[in-house]
């Protein structure tokens, strides 16, 4: 079983796209991400693509894992 939920590392990635995206445009320079609404959606609905699916599976849950031993679910790009 794998748990998706909102830990220390998906906090500071947000902290950190932000900063990104903040000196970026104070640089006016160009983002390093996709630059229009369609590429950002087509990121973020293949996610949740793959989450419905381990969903339907019942191979995912939210929420933090009750022991020691489980496997968070953990997107690396």
């Amino acid at each position: 079983m794998e748990y998706l939920y909102v830990g220390r590392n998906e906090l500071v990635a947000l902290v950190v796209g932000l900063v990104t995206g903040f000196l970026y445009s104070l640089l006016n320079l160009p983002i390093p991400a996709p630059n229009v609404l369609g590429g950002i959606l087509a990121i973020i609905f293949t996610f949740a693509g793959y989450v419905i699916v381990k969903l339907i599976r019942k191979q995912i849950t939210f929420g933090r894992p009750e022991s020691s031993e489980a496997k968070p679910l953990r997107v690396e790009v």
